[in-house]
């Protein structure tokens, strides 16, 4: 990975060097299939290992934001909107994707009541909830995954089918995860038009906690319980 080095910065401008490179929007038009996989799986690892190895996450991944340098590394620009995880990933998406892969949406629903995104008293459809959820889990659940446009419409025709439940409405998004949710889901439409296949389990799991089966059940506290705060500006230290 690599960012311009800072020329300039105040409370509300950074000025940096110029990157050269090819804009992820020409890989996304005219980029060859090994170029498409690379910046896909450049960009899960970039935005999962942030929280981990420095405690930030990008919070804007849109193909403006990216290019491709000529040694093969990925660049990245525009860190206005950043989120403060110091503690990493909070384990409760590791264990929500767990649930997920593992089809107990019994036990998906528990895990978010227990982290405030389902009020108390607010009932919600199961299969209809199992289904809003399915495109940010799917990707990790198998080996080897291909991002596409199909893909994407098939999720938000199946999703469009169970309007009627109501399922966006009926959850809570708490404030401190909401750069959290913009990333998963505008990182998800980028790697889709890239139209990328590779191993973004291996990269998801090994940058995120709670996955692994003896991290606490669903509902009980994890190891680290300070909540993440989103911030903007902040300065490129990745």
């Amino acid at each position: 990975m690599s960012v311009p080095h800072v020329i300039a910065a105040t409370d509300h401008v950074l000025v940096s060097e110029w990157m050269d490179g090819t804009p992820l929007a020409r890989i996304i038009t005219d980029g060859t299939k090994e170029e498409r996989d690379r910046a896909g799986i450049l960009i899960v690892r970039f935005l999962f290992s942030g929280p981990a190895r420095v405690g930030l996450l990008h919070a804007d991944p849109h193909p403006g934001n990216f290019r491709l340098l000529a040694d093969g590394r990925l660049g990245v620009l525009d860190f206005g909107a950043v989120d403060r995880l110091p503690g990493g990933f909070p384990p409760f998406f590791g264990r929500l994707l767990r649930l997920m892969h593992t089809g107990d949406i019994e036990d998906v629903e528990r895990e978010l009541r227990a982290h405030g995104f389902l009020r108390e008293g607010v009932s919600i459809d199961l299969p209809a909830l199992r289904a809003f959820l399915a495109p940010l889990a799917e990707p990790s659940k198998v080996e080897s995954f291909r991002f596409s446009r199909e893909w994407l419409r098939n999720e938000a025709a199946r999703f469009a089918d169970l309007r009627s439940s109501s399922v966006a409405r009926r959850l809570n998004l708490p404030p401190s995860y909401v750069l959290i949710h913009r990333v998963s889901t505008a990182g998800v439409g980028v790697l889709c038009q890239l139209e990328c296949e590779g191993p973004f389990r291996a990269e998801v799991l090994r940058w995120m906690p709670g996955y692994a089966e003896e991290e606490p059940g669903p509902g009980e506290p994890g190891p680290d319980q300070e909540k993440p705060q989103a911030v903007a500006p902040a300065t490129p230290e990745v």
